[in-house]
Formats: C-alpha cells, sequence, structure tokens
C-alpha cells in the first residue's frame, strides 16, 4: 500500500511541474502546444512518484511519460525533474551496480527521444545532447549515491559503537566477576584454614584436654561467623571492605589457630579506604598462606606509611612454602598493581616466606 505522504508528495509534484510547464511554454516555440494530453503525461510522471519506496517502478513510470512527452513534442520543462527526483531514489535506496545500470539506461532512453527535437530544431552537437542528458540524470544519480554510502557509514559507526559499547558492558562484567571470585576466595580461603587447624586442635586434644576442645569450637564458631558476614559483604555489597582496623581481628583469628602473630600496624585514620582495604587483603591472604602451607609457629605483621605509600611486609618462620601455585598470591599481586603498587613473594634467608606490598597513598 503507498503511504499517503507520498500520495501527497507526487500530488504536488505534479501541481508544481504543472504550474512550470505553463511558464515553460511561454518562453519557447515547441512543436506543439500544450494540452491534455501533455498535462495527462505530466500527470503520470509526477503521479509515479508516489511509489518513490519502490525507486525502480517510479522511474520506470517518471521515464516513460517523459519519454512520451519530448516524443510529442510538448515544451521542455520542469516534467524532466520527475526523472531526475525518481534517479535520485534509485541511487539512494538501491546498490550501485543496480542504480548504475538504471541511470545508464535511463540516459540512453532519455537521449534518444531527446536528439530528434534537438537535432531538427536546433544547432546542437551530439556531445551537448550527450552533456544534457548527463545533467538531468548523472548528477542526481551520484547526489543519491553520496547520500547513500553516508548513510551507510554512520550506520556502520552505530553499529561500531554499539558493538564496542556491548563489548565494554562484557569486560566490565567479566572484570566484577574476576575481582569477587578473587575475594570470595581470599574470605573462604581465610576461614577455611582457621577453621581446619582448630579442628585438628580439638581432634588431637578431645579426650585430654576438654577446655581447649571447648577453645576451639568457640574459635570455630567465630571464624565461621565471620566469614560467612565476609561473603555476604562481598556478594551482596553491603558494607565497605575492612581496612587496617580489621587487622587486629586478623591477627586474633590467626593466633586463635594456633599461629603467633605480631602485628605493628600504625593508625588506621587518615589512611585512604582503597589502600587500607588493600593492605588488609595483603594480610588475610598472607596469614592463610602461613596457616595452610607454612607450617610456622610465628608470623610478624608490619605496616607502615612513608610518602606516598603505604608498606605491608608480612613475614613468618615456616618451612618458606607460601608463593607457590595456587596460593592466591598471583591474585593479590593483580589488585595491588591495578591500584599502581607492587607485591613480592620470596623466601628469606632465615628459611621463611616474606611477603611484601608497597601500596599508593592517594587521598580520598
Amino acid at each position: 500500500m503507498i503511504p499517503r505522504r507520498d500520495v501527497l508528495i507526487a500530488a504536488a509534484a505534479a501541481v508544481v511541474v504543472s504550474g512550470g510547464t505553463l511558464w515553460a511554454a511561454g518562453v519557447q516555440e515547441p512543436p506543439r502546444p500544450l494540452d491534455g494530453g501533455a498535462f495527462a503525461l505530466i500527470a503520470v510522471a509526477a503521479g509515479s512518484l508516489a511509489w518513490r519506496t519502490m525507486p525502480l517502478i517510479a522511474l520506470g513510470g517518471a521515464l516513460a511519460a517523459t519519454a512520451g512527452y519530448v516524443l510529442a513534442g510538448y515544451p521542455f520543462g520542469p516534467v524532466l525533474l520527475c526523472t531526475a527526483w525518481a534517479m535520485a531514489e534509485v541511487s539512494v535506496r538501491r546498490a550501485v551496480r543496480v542504480s548504475g545500470a538504471a541511470v545508464a539506461i535511463a540516459g540512453a532512453v532519455l537521449i534518444m527521444v531527446a536528439a530528434p527535437r534537438f537535432t531538427t530544431h536546433t544547432s546542437v552537437p551530439v556531445f551537448g545532447i550527450v552533456l544534457w542528458g548527463a545533467w538531468w540524470l548523472v548528477v542526481p544519480w551520484a547526489l543519491g549515491a553520496l547520500a547513500r554510502t553516508r548513510r551507510q557509514a554512520a550506520a556502520q559507526a552505530r553499529e561500531a559503537g554499539e558493538r564496542e559499547r556491548r563489548d565494554l558492558i562484557a569486560r566490565v562484567a567479566l572484570e566484577e566477576r574476576v575481582r569477587m571470585s578473587r575475594e570470595v576466595h581470599d574470605v573462604a580461603g581465610h576461614g577455611f584454614a582457621v577453621i581446619a587447624m582448630q579442628a585438628g586442635v580439638a581432634l588431637v586434644v578431645v579426650d585430654e584436654q576438654p577446655d581447649q576442645v571447648r577453645a576451639s569450637l568457640q574459635a570455630i564458631r567465630e571464624t565461621s561467623t565471620a566469614a560467612l558476614d565476609e561473603l555476604r559483604r562481598v556478594l551482596r555489597a553491603q558494607a565497605p571492605e575492612p581496612g587496617l582496623a580489621g587487622l587486629d581481628a586478623l591477627a586474633r583469628s590467626a593466633r586463635s589457630a594456633g599461629l603467633a602473630v605480631e602485628l605493628r600496624s600504625i593508625d588506621a585514620s587518615g589512611v585512604p579506604e582503597q589502600a587500607g582495604a588493600i593492605a588488609y587483603r595483603v594480610v588475610r591472604e598472607a596469614l592463610t598462606n602461613v596457616l595452610r602451607h607454612a607450617g610456622a609457629a610465628h608470623a610478624t605483621v608490619t605496616v607502615e606509611r612513608h610518602a606516598g605509600e603505604l608498606s605491608v611486609t608480612v613475614e613468618d618462620d615456616g618451612r618458606g612454602v607460601g608463593g607457590g601455585a595456587g596460593s592466591g598470591i598471583p591474585g593479590i599481586r593483580d589488585l595491588v598493581e591495578e591500584a599502581g603498587g607492587t607485591l613480592t613473594a620470596r623466601h628469606s634467608e632465615d628459611g621463611g616466606f616474606v611477603v611484601a606490598a608497597c601500596v599508593p597513598v592517594r587521598p580520598e
């Protein structure tokens, strides 16, 4: 069904072309004066524009009516604009190979029907006739092809922007999942390490030292409760991650598992939240590794603040195991480096293991 708007456009074009043709007839001496047949052909040529969404049909109708108009000897005038308009619609709505073939055929037809008029009543050379046909068809075809190219380029740019936006969303979502998995690993790893240690102690002394069993069970309950709270925080993002203020509880948890922890930490006030949270995670991961892998009896946690950075060192007296694959150190190193800091994990000269991190301190 033809859209109502296109019908109105075709009707308006018929009125304008008819008026222009009346003016053109007054300044020419055509072989045949205007009559009802001329206006009928004008109506067909302009009416063909109602099918501009099917541009090849519109071009065929406009070209046939225009050719009949010129062959009949009516005065040259705006009727040629109908064919030019239809040609532009073809180049805008169809591929270049289709519109190129259409402009070649239409140009040949228009030149053939106009050539007798030019050669009989004027002295225009053949080259001039070709230029005349090119003016009425090639120019609108070129303008339409340019408009089509610009529209395709804009569509491709929009598509590329949308694709980039989707890729960015997917990348951000992946980074968030990785971040959350790291936090879950750190929280669960530390909690399970303490629980496993306490459960082992309780199994050893279950018959001889009931008070120690009770203390171990109490520590298991406190550790599991704290770990669950931490997991809820990670999964629901309900509270900020503990900073330096949480190191005391972390040390107490490790001590309850039998590891003597010496904590040397600065005052948490004045330390930006991000730097404090990273320092907390470094200490938590290092102590977890000590409990699970090192077989150490003593660990020292030192947190110092120098100009522009926060220094975190965790050193133990164990077997020097703690930075291997699966220890979580690579994930913590990535976290520190993302904040612009550095982290090293190495064996100490005394046979233990040292985890040292430097975290930039930026104002909130």
